[in-house]
């Protein structure tokens, strides 16, 4: 997902559709940017996600919704924000102060900063309820998800403190000035910048040897490795809506290679002789597409999760044939015990043997 062909821009916002799991993969139904946007700039356009530019208003709140990072601003990166993090003096995330809508995060950004500060972030929602973005309370309720996604995993984790969210305002302050104020704060501090920095994220999707994985998971992963010690519990039941580990039915499985195939992060790949399937659960982002494509229901969401394997990229594999030769058609298929014939072949003698019965056997 690395050709950027197809984007659609408003004069700060973009959305690059080459990026977008739902028109990557024709059957996903992931809306979460159309939901979450305050002014209804997305539409779904003969199944595919498009951007109304004349409608986007570049408020940034739908950014943290996209799994894959297919929406980005200029003049704000949550990706550079969250590794620039751990060296800020004040550890608040704020829309009046230092960040763009806090709609720009999602849980993997929190953890990132969450485990790589010595100091929990703490989150200002105290505009939010009134905010002209919170249309349908949608906008805060996400925040309010996010974070509690995430306390929810330090908390598993063992780690005694979680991000904090400041409800109260501190200061009274006319609500235009205190705008006016902030969008001035945000262009000036986008002009000192590095460039580099602000554009971190489109850098990364520009490199042509990434794998698909989206950065603010790259990020996570990172700061799992070098925090894996204040972890208390690395082994979890659950998969944490973040993670997902998967197993294949070796009995349903035809290693006809789909999942492989349209694994947009690489997470599933072919054994060397490829007569098997690799998984590495440090590159699932809990998609789902290969659920869905396989034919044969053979692929599943497997229960529990190690953290050391995600941070580490451990791999497994998952399933492995003999690869053999029908003796009806004389192509190869995964053999799984008894006659050496394909299910193809199988199936056709069972539903027309009748057709080939001959008299004398009548």
């Amino acid at each position: 997902m690395s050709d950027f062909s197809f984007i659609q821009k408003s004069e700060l916002f973009s959305y690059s559709g080459t990026n977008c799991i739902r028109n990557d993969y024709y059957h996903h139904e992931c809306q979460l940017c159309v939901e979450i946007c305050p002014e209804d700039a997305f539409h779904i356009v003969r199944d595919k996600l498009t951007l109304f530019s004349n409608e986007c208003i570049e408020c940034s709140a739908c950014i943290g919704s996209c799994p894959t990072e297919a929406l980005s601003i200029t003049s704000f990166d949550p990706n550079a924000y969250t590794v620039s993090f751990k060296d800020t003096q004040e550890k608040l995330l704020s829309c009046k102060k230092t960040t763009a809508c806090l709609g720009a995060f999602d849980a993997h950004h929190y953890i990132t900063m969450a485990l790589s500060s010595e100091q929990m972030p703490a989150c200002d929602m105290s505009h939010c309820q009134e905010c002209s973005l919170n249309k349908d309370k949608k906008v805060a309720s996400f925040i309010r998800d996010e974070i509690n996604k995430t306390n929810i995993f330090l908390s598993d984790c063992g780690l005694k403190d979680g991000v904090v969210i400041i409800e109260e305002t501190t200061e009274e302050e006319n609500p235009k000035r205190a705008l006016f104020k902030a969008a001035f704060s945000k262009v000036k501090d986008a002009i000192e910048e590095d460039e580099k920095s602000l554009s971190m994220t489109l850098e990364y999707q520009k490199d042509p040897n990434k794998n698909g994985l989206p950065l603010k998971f790259l990020h996570l992963k990172q700061a799992l490795k070098e925090n894996i010690s204040k972890v208390s519990f690395t082994s979890h039941a659950t998969n944490f809506d973040i993670f997902a580990k998967k197993e294949i039915s070796f009995k349903d499985c035809t290693n006809c290679g789909d999942c492989i195939n349209f694994c947009p992060t690489e997470a599933l790949l072919h054994t060397s002789d490829k007569q098997g399937i690799n998984f590495n659960v440090g590159n699932c982002i809990a998609c789902g597409i290969c659920d869905h494509i396989c034919k044969t229901d053979a692929i599943k969401t497997a229960k529990g999760i190690d953290l050391v394997d995600v941070a580490f990229d451990r791999g497994v594999e998952l399933v492995h044939y003999e690869m053999v030769m029908c003796s009806e058609c004389r192509c190869p298929y995964p053999y799984r015990g008894g006659d050496p014939i394909c299910d193809r072949c199988a199936d056709f003698r069972e539903d027309f043997a009748h057709i080939f019965t001959l008299q004398k056997d009548m």
